[in-house]
């Protein structure tokens, strides 16, 4: 089920070879990582989670791999009285409850004055956890995986483009021999979009199976 950083790094280079040592190691692994954060974007995956709410604490944290709130359990006062599954919670009669989500942090207003268990369900990334040098996608399994990649790979075509582009001159001569490199840029460049489209179908594909799972 999981995969390794270490692991797409490595099936990346083989698909992607490196040209004057580009992409290096740390562009093959940001390839992979900016590669996981899109598929993220496009296909997050839908987890339920609980905020235990405490009286007199306005701002509480939400996952690490949290995208955006798909849906909460909303409190409602009415006349003066809000309905909570641990019983009756006076409220002001015009108490009305509003919350904002930054930097993976949800803030209500006004302050709760009630202490309970409140479920939502939030879009979820596919996220690294661990030390260094054994980065793991706990969830992310082979189907997601060859997603990441079909992006990773156009990044990583990017990089040897972007890097034959800024090289000394894309046409010279040498002695009778002429050499342009245009044509090769062109060609990875073409490339680049070519598994960007690729890409944005599998995505489109994903979604599809996983709606009508």
């Amino acid at each position: 089920m999981a995969k390794t950083l270490a692991a797409l790094v490595a099936i990346l280079q083989s698909e992607v070879p490196a040209a004057n040592s580009t992409p290096t190691t740390a562009q093959y692994q940001q390839a992979i990582k900016d590669a996981a954060s899109e598929f993220s974007r496009r296909c997050g995956q839908g987890k339920w989670a609980e905020l235990n709410i405490v009286s007199g604490t306005a701002t509480y944290s939400l996952p690490a791999d949290f995208l955006s709130l798909i849906s909460l359990e909303m409190m409602v006062g009415i006349d003066g009285v809000m309905i909570s599954n641990t019983g009756l919670i006076p409220v002001s009669a015009d108490w009305e409850e509003e919350y904002t989500i930054r930097n993976k942090q949800i803030t209500f207003t006004p302050t709760p004055n009630y202490t309970l268990t409140r479920d939502y369900k939030y879009k979820a990334g596919w996220i690294m956890t661990g030390a260094e040098g054994s980065e793991t996608f706990a969830d992310m399994g082979d189907d997601e995986a060859q997603i990441v990649l079909i992006k990773a790979k156009g990044l990583a075509i990017e990089k040897k483009a972007n890097a034959m582009a800024s090289g000394s001159g894309l046409k010279y001569s040498l002695g009778a021999v002429s050499v342009d490199k245009g044509g090769g840029v062109e060609s990875m460049n073409t490339q680049v979009y070519k598994q960007h489209g690729l890409f944005v179908e599998a995505c489109d594909r994903y979604n599809g199976a996983f709606m009508a799972a």
